[in-house]
């Protein structure tokens, strides 16, 4: 009989209690001030009750944000955090049906919708089949209501929302933007459907604007939320990934790209046949020799095609990078069509990407059905993969004549790539050949925000630098954050939120950039007042006191958000000679074949 999630988290906390050696550094290394009035002998303890009823470790479990500080601190080497998670559970679980707030934009009122009634009411619905009880509770607990009246907007085409979506009353419209701005209609969502796991997810902008047609109650589902019932329902999780994958190639079969020179019935045909594959960094797709068999399509990530060399006597082989495939190429498709015997390149993902993956005996199928489309693609031309099958890439000199006018050196589009910068949304470079070191933009940054979030270290090419600071990538590793403290605005921006932020450093940690930094929180001075509670008071009155001289966490995250409560980067406006400016990557990169300029990307 398999066990469930629970089972086995169980299973694993008590073999963990029994191991514990008392000693409480866990406790120690938390930075979530409600530990200060707990011991590890009362979280053990906890753990074989059905329930929590001391209050100290009620307030502390929930606080918890597993940000699993506590877990290199132990020294028998177990999972503290585990255990905390398990008392966590436990105190989600006895929370008592109530009433759930409305939230109707600014204000807030009682629904008349229950915890346990919503719970009921989502085990109806095909998505959430599967689920267990307990695990919904869990979901709408973290989970908000939403009113809108008609004609209110939920979400923004383009923007940034990450919330799972479930309609339970009313009717709401997905709208597309078309020619002049007037908006399209998509599709009509009713009572029990739902959407949003786009960009839950693929940290994706929404594909659609959703706009209420009528008085409407949204349940709006935060990502940490959803990634907790898909661990905990393994059907959910299913659900989710495979309508992912069928409203990806519907989106695509929108926007068809090199396609587009195909009959639309036509792309739907090949579309039907199609999957939709994850690639982990690294995951080599298919390699030179290798006969042609698919045809792909990029939707997101890089992918690098690269050539083996024939290396000099003595020398190691190497691989001769041709070209990158971004989103919107499609690549494959040359070999097929020229009937060639092998590839010619190999493909490998330079970065976490989404292709589809078109069977060739589809594309061959498709010809006889429709006699004009291989002269069509043909004629297409599909220029990325061209440039692979012919072109070698690089980082090449000024050629003799080259107009130079702010364009003194050229950067190869790989380095953008195999340096992480490719997946930024806003990047901060420095021209080395116009800097003087005179730290003017240091200084504006420290002005403006109270610290400086910029250093003047980082990734060296040519005379350009590429400071220490936030990327905002597409797909940022940061993001998942359980009480809000990192927070993606709908503009694309990520920001820190030092009122929710604790202090654990988890996002700092997730960052392969090193590019969150954290800083200690100056201490308000103790008053005499305070002083002398400390001095006499026992209990609670000695725990409020504490409060009242320790802020809620004793370091915070500071990062880059693009000074977003402004019209300007205070970095980039203090140079005095111009020399710091910002790009993004994904527009220079398209313009990289053969070369890129940094400088002609300058805003």
């Amino acid at each position: 009989m398999m066990l469930s999630a629970d089972q086995l988290l169980l299973a694993s906390v008590e073999r963990e209690v029994l191991a514990c050696i008392g000693c409480n550094d866990c406790l120690l290394a938390c930075p979530v001030v409600e530990s200060r009035h707990v011991t590890i002998a009362e979280l053990n303890g906890a753990v074989h009750l059905p329930t929590i009823t001391d209050a100290n470790v009620a307030r502390f479990v929930t606080a918890c944000t597993q940000c699993r500080q506590c877990v290199p601190a132990c020294p028998a080497d177990l999972n503290r955090a585990d255990m905390v998670l398990l008392n966590k559970l436990k105190v989600e679980d006895s929370v008592p049906d109530h009433e759930l707030t409305l939230q109707a934009r600014s204000t807030a009122f009682a629904s008349g919708i229950t915890l346990d009634g919503l719970s009921q009411t989502l085990t109806g619905l095909a998505l959430f089949q599967g689920a267990s009880a307990v695990a919904l509770r869990r979901f709408v607990l973290k989970s908000t209501l939403r009113l809108l009246v008609p004609g209110e907007q939920l979400c923004q085409e383009g923007e940034f929302h990450e919330r799972l979506c479930v309609v339970l009353s009313g009717t709401l419209e997905q709208q597309s933007a078309g020619p002049g701005g007037v908006a399209i209609q998509v599709l009509k969502l009713a009572q029990g459907s739902f959407f949003g796991e786009m960009g839950v997810l693929s940290d994706s902008a929404e594909p659609f604007t959703v706009v209420a047609q009528e008085v409407s109650i949204v349940l709006e589902a935060p990502k940490i939320a959803v990634m907790h019932l898909m661990e905990q329902a393994p059907s959910v999780r299913a659900s989710l990934d495979a309508l992912y994958e069928k409203r990806a190639l519907w989106s695509y079969s929108r926007n068809p790209g090199g396609l587009g020179v195909l009959p639309e019935a036509a792309v739907v045909e090949l579309l039907w046949s199609a999957r939709l594959e994850l690639l982990p960094t690294g995951t080599v797709l298919f390699n030179e020799q290798e006969a042609p068999r698919d045809l792909f399509l990029v939707r997101s990530g890089f992918l690098r095609a690269s050539q083996r060399e024939a290396p000099p006597a003595g020398a190691a082989p190497r691989e001769r990078v041709l070209t990158y495939f971004r989103e919107g190429n499609v690549f494959g498709i040359l070999p097929l069509l020229e009937r060639e015997p092998i590839m010619g390149y190999t493909v490998q993902a330079a970065s976490r990407s989404e292709v589809i993956r078109v069977p060739g005996e589809a594309l061959a199928a498709l010809f006889t059905r429709y006699p004009h489309a291989h002269a069509a693609l043909r004629q297409a031309g599909f220029e990325a993969e061209a440039l692979a099958r012919n072109v070698a890439v690089g980082l090449r000199p000024a050629q003799p004549g080259q107009d130079l006018a702010g364009t003194r050196r050229s950067l190869a589009p790989e380095m953008l790539v195999e340096e992480g910068l490719a997946k930024g949304r806003e990047i901060l470079v420095i021209d080395q050949e116009q800097c003087t070191a005179c730290s003017n933009c240091i200084d504006a940054c420290e002005r403006r925000h109270g610290n400086s979030r910029l250093q003047l270290r980082g990734i060296q090419a040519d005379n350009y630098m590429f400071p220490t600071a936030c990327r905002h990538c597409e797909d940022p590793a940061c993001l998942l954050c359980s009480v809000d403290g990192i927070v993606r605005l709908p503009s694309g921006e990520i920001k820190i939120v030092p009122e929710n932020c604790i202090g654990c450093g988890s996002c700092a940690q997730r960052c392969p950039y090193g590019n969150i930094s954290m800083h200690a929180v100056e201490k308000p001075e103790r008053g005499l007042w305070v002083s002398l509670l400390d001095f006499l008071a026992t209990g609670s009155l000695r725990e409020r006191a504490l409060e009242a001289v320790d802020p809620k966490a004793a370091r915070v995250a500071v990062k880059c958000d693009l000074c977003a409560e402004y019209s300007d980067y205070a970095c980039v406006t203090a140079c005095p000679v111009g020399a710091a400016f910002r790009i993004d990557p994904g527009k220079a990169l398209q313009s990289a074949a053969p070369r890129t300029s940094l400088a002609g990307h300058r805003p």
